[in-house]
């Protein structure tokens, strides 16, 4: 049996009103989410306030809020979901920098509440997302392509599907992104 024919069925019927849908899509779809948020999140410090789990949930909270949905399959949807993530993880790192900075506690802090340094991340989600930024300024299909591959975890066949595209055109800019990505990273 193919294994879209049910999530597109379901995507079909939330995209029609059936609100209760929604819980039958992330059945469908929560063991893929989640390793995405693995994924993009494996970078992490092992403390990061942070888990996969409560990405995932993230994920879920903003679903809810659409007002309309409309979703041919399966790729569009984990492509929307990417871009959740991404923007979860931004969001969550400003916050957490800004917390640092002092945030509403500046100038109290506990003994319970001090933390031993811990190294940083392989890569700063606001810097990646900066990074996403300038490389869609420069070419907006190569800053999805990476959004695909990195926060949703899609394969080059759901890439192509998603950008309508052949899967050797994905490979040809994926080499490119990846070229891209090191420059701008430094």
């Amino acid at each position: 049996m193919d294994a879209d024919i049910p999530i597109t069925d379901v995507l079909d019927a939330w995209a029609g009103g059936d609100k209760a849908a929604l819980n039958d899509l992330m059945e469908f779809v929560y063991t893929e989410i989640h390793a995405a948020a693995k994924r993009a999140m494996a970078g992490e410090s092992p403390s990061h306030t942070l888990q996969p789990t409560a990405l995932v949930n993230e994920v879920y909270l903003r679903l809810l809020k659409l007002k309309k949905v409309s979703w041919e399959s399966r790729v569009p949807f984990f492509a929307f979901a990417s871009r959740l993530m991404r923007r979860i993880l931004v969001e969550h790192a400003r916050a957490a920098k800004a917390e640092k900075r002092g945030g509403e506690a500046a100038g109290r802090v506990s003994v319970e509440t001090v933390q031993l340094p811990v190294a940083e991340p392989a890569i700063d989600p606001l810097v990646l997302d900066d990074t996403l930024t300038r490389i869609n300024e420069v070419d907006p299909r190569l800053a999805h392509i990476i959004e695909l591959k990195f926060f949703g975890g899609l394969t080059e066949e759901e890439i192509a599907a998603d950008l309508h595209i052949s899967r050797a055109t994905v490979q040809r800019e994926w080499a490119v992104a990846r070229r891209l990505l090191a420059r701008f990273l430094g």
